[in-house]
């Protein structure tokens, strides 16, 4: 009678659980449907990225993560991650691999502040 129980409830709470499932990849932007893979520019930095984290080849510079997110109607990379430069973990990258570097004080607070991070595009970092 007990197995029977243990059977009945283990099929009970297989038909409960939902199928684990990928999420589907971020909206196509930049023209490409992976960026991560498709975008030279960024496929060599998550490249370099893999290595820091690896063998800490670049002092944990490229430890961080990547998202998508859309500025000024565009969509743009923020890239958290030193990248060598001190004290400074946040920049944005335009779909070419340009950075944006004319972004005033007040979208700092208004806009940057509150990207919502939704979109992570790559992830080495907790």
């Amino acid at each position: 009678m007990t197995k029977l129980f243990i059977f009945t409830a283990l099929i009970g709470l297989a038909l409960q659980c939902e199928k684990q499932t990928t999420p589907e990849p971020y909206s196509t932007s930049c023209g490409v449907d992976d960026p991560a893979k498709e975008l030279p520019w960024l496929k060599d930095l998550i490249a370099k990225a893999d290595e820091d984290k690896a063998t800490m080849a670049y002092k944990g510079n490229y430890l961080g993560k990547i998202y998508l997110e859309s500025f000024r109607d565009q969509p743009v990379f923020i890239v958290d991650m030193m990248m060598g430069n001190g004290g400074i973990a946040l920049y944005l990258f335009h779909c070419d691999g340009q950075r944006v570097n004319d972004i005033r004080d007040d979208e700092i607070a208004t806009t940057i502040a509150h990207f919502q991070r939704n979109n992570l595009v790559y992830s080495n970092f907790p």
